[in-house]
Order: C-alpha cells, then sequence, then structure tokens
C-alpha cells in the first residue's frame, strides 16, 4: 500500500480483483487463471456475494475468489466434518466451507443474498 497526497491508502501494484494477494508478478496471467479456471468454477452464491463486496470501500479485505476454491479444496482433501471460522469480512470464505459442509444449501443461500 502506499499514500497518494490527500494521505489516503490505495493499492500498489495492479490486480483489481477483490482481496487480491498474489505471488504472480503478471496480471494478464492472474486475470488468465481466474477466466479460465476459478469463475466457472464459483458457485451463484459465491459470485453473487463477491460481486457485492467488490463494491465495499474496503474490499481488499476480502478473501479471493482463488482463495476461497483453494479453501474448498484442502476441506474435501481432509474430509472435513467440523469448522470454525472465527473473524470475518463479508463471509466470503465462510460461505465456501458452508457449501462444501452443506451442498444443498446453495439454493437458499442465493435466495438470501438477493435479498440483500
Amino acid at each position: 500500500m502506499a499514500s497518494d497526497p490527500e494521505g489516503q491508502q490505495k493499492q500498489v501494484g495492479g490486480h483489481g480483483e477483490i482481496g487480491h494477494k498474489s505471488l504472480l508478478e503478471s496480471d494478464a496471467l492472474y486475470q488468465y487463471i481466474l477466466e479460465t479456471s476459478v469463475y466457472p468454477r464459483d458457485p451463484e452464491p459465491m459470485k453473487s456475494l463477491r460481486e457485492l463486496t467488490a463494491k465495499h470501500p474496503w474490499n481488499v479485505m476480502a478473501t479471493s475468489p482463488d482463495e476461497g476454491q483453494f479453501l474448498s479444496m484442502l476441506l474435501k482433501l481432509i474430509k472435513a466434518k467440523n469448522t470454525m471460522e472465527i473473524g470475518v469480512y463479508t463471509g466470503y470464505s465462510l460461505l465456501a466451507i458452508a457449501l462444501w459442509l452443506f451442498p444443498k444449501m446453495e439454493r437458499s443461500t442465493t435466495a438470501m443474498l438477493a435479498s440483500i
């Protein structure tokens, strides 16, 4: 982060995605990964929450979509039955956990997000 002349914080290094924290040097490569691997697999509730969070002024605190999918993959690998999430921003990672633990919840979550 760097400060502009007015003293406000701004993100340095590009990557316009919310919550982006990547080791990749190339914005184009990261965008390609999102568009070909991450976004097509994003359940509708996650997509809706991601779009809603992108409009928030503090959106850099959010979990990125690739992190959410990585978290879901880890849950699957360890065959998690119980989880605990302490401290959430808009709940993107919590939603990733919930949708993995309760796959039938996707429809009701979409309806809930639509009403926000």
